[in-house]
């Protein structure tokens, strides 16, 4: 599973880095745009999940099955997510022109969610593909897991800044 969450990790860097619209360094190291996976929310999900497979006591087979799955889909998601992101980008680099054309703005809003919305059924295919390889018990598990409880996250966060107010 490690080698599995580590390809995940630099897919989406290597995908970046080899699409033609990723922007080069610019001088000045405030200046510089360094182009990586910042990872979308189908991805980051769906690593997620896939790392907490770990905890189900798989057999090799089933972990071997998941490695290839895992990467199949998230490869898919990844560059789906960097699609959205470039023609988002792009949209933000035509509103700078005062001439912007509305056409390409359309077409580029539309390409921005035509690959959001192929992210997200790449998710979902991953996740039916999960459930196949995990069994629907050991799938279960996993999805409390999955859930954040948003309290008790900032009780967390005022604990914590209780207690360093408090030293």
């Amino acid at each position: 599973i490690l080698p599995l969450l580590i390809f995940m990790l630099t897919a989406g860097i290597a995908i970046a880095e080899n699409q033609e619209k990723a922007q080069k360094p610019t001088e000045g190291f405030k200046n510089e745009r360094v182009v990586k996976m910042r990872g979308g929310k189908y991805s980051r999900m769906y690593i997620s999940l896939i790392h907490k497979t770990q905890k189900l006591g798989l057999n090799k087979e089933q972990r071997d099955q998941l490695n290839k799955v895992g990467k199949e889909y998230a490869q898919i998601i990844i560059e789906q997510e960097n699609e959205s992101r470039f023609a988002q980008r792009d949209f933000m680099q035509q509103l700078k022109n005062s001439d912007f054309d509305p056409v390409e703005l359309k077409k580029l809003t539309k390409d921005s969610e035509a690959a959001d919305l192929k992210a997200g059924d790449a998710f979902i295919d991953g996740l039916v593909e999960l459930k196949k390889i995990v069994g629907p018990d050991n799938f279960a598990k996993l999805i409390p897991l999955t859930k954040v409880n948003r309290n008790a996250l900032v009780k967390l966060k005022e604990g914590n800044n209780k207690t360093q107010m408090e030293s």
